[in-house]
């Protein structure tokens, strides 16, 4: 499979970039302001619009390649940043250069893949000696959502947030360590992000001695380096066929 930036007369008629869904123009300002210093080549996986990428650029005079599942979304985003493609990640990031990225980021991305320690795996090679990802993914333990299927025993399908119909992974605080131990890296930090607290949790927190703690948070917002003494046997899309 060949692979080469989207070009914009493929779109045919472009929509107003009001007409995307909220979702591809977030600029996830609170992921912005974790980049870390220094990146000058940075892959944005599922860049939606380019809203963050381009602020990423902005902010650290940075080139910014990025890639987007969806094309007419993909045609935004290349009016933005540096270089786009668009299509299914797995598919693209093999023929990307090796060694080329200081930093690769996942915002709200992994959770949509069904083999997304294959995407991690495939960032190893992609990244530059000293190289960072920075991801973002929601957390399953949320309390509103968490009290859904403890009382109610319901695990809906929606269209946003824990119960993402388009969600084919779920992740925990505790689990996202683990989950990119197995893909080969070494978490440097774990913050919760988007604090979604109330009275009743903050009384069973207390309760369980801070047990419940991890369960405010929407999201947790990850970075990791490649760690040569990570375990890396995490399941593999081949191995599985």
């Amino acid at each position: 499979m060949s692979v080469s930036p989207l070009p914009l007369a493929s779109l045919g008629t472009v929509s107003p970039l009001t007409s995307l869904a909220p979702y591809y123009r977030n600029p996830r300002l609170e992921q912005v302001t974790r980049v870390p210093e220094g990146v000058k080549r940075v892959l944005d996986v599922g860049c939606g619009a380019g809203a963050f990428g381009s602020l990423v650029r902005s902010e650290h005079a940075a080139e910014i390649w990025g890639i987007e599942l969806v094309p007419e979304v993909a045609g935004f985003a290349r009016e933005r940043l540096d270089r786009v493609y668009a299509g299914d990640a797995l598919q693209v990031m093999p023929h990307l250069p090796a060694g080329y990225f200081d930093l690769i980021t996942f915002n709200d991305v992994l959770e949509h893949l069904a083999w997304p320690w294959d995407a991690l795996r495939e960032t190893r090679r992609l990244l530059a000696p000293g190289g960072k990802v920075l991801a973002s993914l929601p957390n399953l333990r949320l309390w509103k959502p968490l009290m859904r299927i403890m009382l109610d025993g319901d695990f809906p399908h929606e269209d946003s947030h824990t119960f993402d119909r388009t969600h084919l992974r779920w992740f925990t605080q505790k689990s996202i360590p683990r989950f990119f131990s197995e893909s080969g890296f070494r978490v440097l930090s774990l913050e919760g992000i988007e604090e979604r607290y109330s009275r009743t949790l903050r009384v069973l927190n207390l309760v369980t001695r801070n047990r419940l703690n991890d369960c405010r948070y929407l999201q947790f917002s990850i970075l990791a380096e490649p760690d040569p003494n990570a375990v890396g046997n995490g399941p593999a899309r081949n191995s599985a066929q």
